[in-house]
């Protein structure tokens, strides 16, 4: 029980990390010095931010599996459809966030390239060596591998000059292999910035919560059990 509970929080503590880029995340839970915050810590939202649910935003699909060795899986190709609006920063966004689903299933060194592909030139170093440090970390204490499951919920842009600062909360479904299946309601926070012709990160921040109560909900089901019960199950067309 103690080793699980280890694999838990290490699984969650790279994933929130991870948690918000094409095939890997940011991996910074503060901003920089000098850096404003990407939202405001206020319940008021400014004028020129709106908020609305996702439920329209239809990001490409990826079907992961736990992966039976830690091989190295293709790379994905940066799809560059993103328009030059406030909605095309928020769609990249969401599209970045979802495809950590696959982040998980990458090799250190692959998803730590694909890091490079949608991040901006000032900030790519950064996103790389991050990235190749936390996936090993992950691969290390679990090395059966995750799935993850990422489902956004609202969405939140705010024009801060050139650039958007994308904050959208979601949870995600976290089964660690043969073990256990935990929930995490997440804000990430992107500063999207318009360069090579798309969207790219500049900036990324993840905090906790806010998470709604439990109510009558039963604990999680075991591991097999619960992904039993998904078998065929797809987010294509959600």
């Amino acid at each position: 029980m103690r080793g699980s509970k280890r694999n838990v929080a290490a699984a969650a503590a790279v994933i929130a990390l991870l948690g918000g880029a094409l095939l890997a995340n940011a991996l910074r839970s503060d901003p920089p010095p000098n850096e404003p915050a990407l939202v405001a810590a206020s319940s008021e939202v400014p004028e020129a931010a709106s908020a609305t649910a996702i439920e329209d935003v239809d990001p490409a699909i990826l079907d992961v599996e736990i992966p039976s060795e830690a091989a190295s899986q293709p790379l994905p190709e940066l799809n560059n459809v993103f328009p030059q609006t406030e909605m095309g920063a928020r769609w990249a966004a969401i599209s970045y966030l979802e495809g950590t689903e696959e982040a998980v299933q990458l090799s250190p060194e692959d998803a730590a390239l694909a890091q490079r592909l949608i991040a901006t030139g000032g900030y790519a170093d950064e996103f790389e060596a991050d990235t190749e440090r936390r996936m090993l970390d992950l691969t290390a204490a679990i090395p059966n591998g995750v799935v993850l499951r990422v489902a956004p919920i609202e969405a939140r842009s705010t024009q801060d000059d050139g650039d958007w600062l994308v904050s959208i909360w979601y949870v995600q479904a976290i089964t660690i292999a043969d073990e256990t299946v935990v929930d995490d309601w997440r804000t990430v926070h992107y500063r999207m910035r318009w360069e090579g012709g798309t969207w790219k990160v500049a900036d990324f921040r993840s905090e906790r919560g806010p998470m709604p109560g439990r109510g009558t909900q039963p604990p999680s089901a075991p591991a097999g059990q619960f992904e039993a019960q998904l078998a065929g199950f797809t987010d294509e067309g959600l």
